[in-house]
């Protein structure tokens, strides 16, 4: 099931249960399998499956801010059926979101809280098929820094699907899903003004339902022993609006509605080729049909738009090969297209924050991206002891959707003529000893809109939000049998808040550490702290206002696993 929320384009980790196996990440153009939800990569965060036998996790924190949780997840199975049952309830009081030197008497703690519930349930139907029902309830309330500014989410999804294996290796898979959600979020504007924030009124209250539904059906078989073939097709159809009741100063002005629906359907081949031990090679094709229609747009004074419907059609295939060396060298590339097309909340969907308004744009059309990378990753040490991995990528998006300032108070979302990206990524991972293990990496992003129709002096200018340089370190010492300390910490260079470049956002460096130690066969303890130096930086910048990054957080706790 996509934790991509159908509406947004949002990513709720919170709805991510606690029962996690592993997680595969594939960055790069990933339009070429899964279409307009991949076109910067892929991560797919696979739970664990209800297999024969009993378990049970629980699991208590608690740390400043008064922040908490509990969290509970059993799994019980035999050779036929399988069930896996997981509950999380998390709170804390958070931190102001105004820097220090802007704060007023309006300005309080962002306190967030949410429950999880998570089932799955495994069936065996026969020798070669499995059925699976799974299904996920997420509540969440939390507060922007004011007393008018909350909002509140429920989310509840379900999906079913039918794994079958074939003869000689292969297999199909078809699921089908649904999501539907309610959103409602409060806003209020600081009076007098953004930066002097003695009071507050109410600016709107927004109500966002929206159903989301979809599957796919994929079949993957063995052609030879070097060869295998994965093709299938998947369809996605989500449905929603937001209804306004807009004020101004605190007093109701009228209602505003705005609404839309979006289908899209994909095909898609992937060939896996290994015509020798040393090559491999896997071509790769997606056809996306995608459609939102239905649109319609109804302000508090009582006018009506009905915006044209949008039909698009791409094609977005992918090249990639490995070559293999030495037995300490690897060497791959790959090209790549790709595209995304805008969210219903991009289209229909206006919102403020900080004083600051985020208009909507029903007018967008996709964006589309051309790219590469090119890989070298080598064990330097035998028993890989030193390893290292550089890669290198350049992209370029025609049509990239970013946020223009439309003055000083108000930014609208635009399709901006085309950005590129040159950048490079290296990692190092020694391991001297058995218990000590230390990674260091680099990240270079040169991220500019070269080509701006109408307006050549915005030519040049960072994408917003992207720091050109970033480096991250991790120490961990000891084992996860006995005691492990963990050191990490991260920099990210100046960027930029605005599509202007008028607000620098500066440079920081933030330190979290770790230590667990395992009690007998089924406790551990552990002592976990973000930002250990308790570093005052600003993470980001709405209009005029600037929002600190998280200070010193500490959380302690006890965790069992039988």
């Amino acid at each position: 099931m996509p934790l991509n929320d159908g509406f947004g384009g949002w990513i709720n980790w919170q709805r991510v249960p606690d029962t996690v196996e592993r997680i595969e990440i594939a960055p790069g153009g990933g339009s070429n399998l899964y279409g307009t939800w991949a076109m910067g990569g892929v991560i797919q965060i696979l739970t664990e499956r209800p297999e024969p036998g009993m378990k049970l996790r629980a699991e208590s924190r608690a740390g400043t801010m008064s922040t908490y949780t509990q969290s509970l997840s059993a799994r019980y199975g035999t050779d036929r059926t399988g069930l896996t049952l997981g509950y999380r309830w998390y709170h804390t009081n958070g931190f102001i979101p105004v820097s220090a030197d802007q704060r007023g008497p309006i300005d309080r703690t962002a306190d967030s809280r949410h429950e999880n519930v998570t089932g799955t349930v495994r069936m065996v139907v026969n020798a070669a098929t499995t059925a699976t029902l799974s299904g996920n309830l997420f509540r969440e309330d939390r507060t922007f820094g004011t007393a008018l500014s909350v909002a509140s989410r429920t989310i509840g999804g379900a999906a079913i699907g039918l794994d079958h294996e074939l003869t000689r290796g292969g297999r199909w898979e078809a699921k089908l899903f649904a999501q539907w959600q309610t959103f409602r979020n409060l806003s209020a504007q600081a009076l007098p003004s953004p930066a002097l924030r003695l009071s507050e009124a109410r600016d709107r209250i927004q109500v966002i339902p929206s159903d989301d539904f979809g599957g796919h059906w994929q079949w993957t078989v063995p052609l030879s022993a070097g060869n295998r073939l994965a093709f299938g097709t998947d369809a996605r159809a989500v449905l929603g609006q937001s209804e306004e009741q807009v004020f101004n100063a605190g007093a109701p002005v009228g209602r505003s509605l705005a609404k839309g629906k979006q289908v899209g359907w994909g095909l898609f081949g992937e060939w896996i080729s290994t015509p020798s031990e040393r090559w491999t090679v896997i071509p790769s094709v997606r056809w996306d049909w995608w459609k939102n229609f239905d649109g319609r747009i109804e302000s508090e004074f009582g006018t009506v738009r009905v915006p044209r419907d949008n039909v698009e059609s791409v094609v977005n295939p992918k090249l990639a090969v490995q070559y293999r060396a030495t037995e300490r060298v690897r060497l791959g590339a790959s090209a790549y297209q790709a595209f995304r097309a805008p969210t219903l909340n991009e289209l229909y969907r206006g919102f403020g924050f900080a004083g600051f308004t985020f208009l909507p744009n029903e007018s967008l059309s996709p964006e589309r991206l051309t790219g590469g990378e090119a890989k070298i990753e080598a064990d330097l040490l035998p028993g890989r002891r030193l390893t290292a991995r550089v890669t290198g990528h350049y992209d370029e998006i025609k049509d990239q959707i970013v946020f223009i300032s439309q003055g000083p108070a108000a930014a609208r979302r635009e399709n901006v003529g085309r950005t590129r990206t040159i950048g490079q990524e290296a990692d190092l991972t020694a391991r001297p000893a058995e218990q000590v293990s230390v990674t260091i990496g680099y990240a270079y992003a040169d991220s500019k809109v070269t080509s701006f129709l109408g307006d050549a002096t915005r030519e040049g200018r960072q994408i917003p939000n992207v720091s050109r340089h970033q480096a991250t370190f991790r120490m961990t010492l000891g084992s996860p049998d006995g005691v492990e300390l963990t050191l990490m910490g991260r920099y990210l260079s100046r960027q930029f808040a605005d599509d202007l470049n008028r607000q620098p956002v500066a440079d920081f460096v933030v330190l979290d550490a770790s230590v667990r130690k395992k009690i007998g066969r089924f406790l551990r303890l552990f002592l976990e702290a973000e930002n250990l130096t308790d570093r005052r930086y600003i993470a980001t910048q709405t209009g005029a206002i600037k929002t600190p990054g998280t200070p010193l957080l500490i959380v302690g706790g006890l965790s069992l696993e039988y």
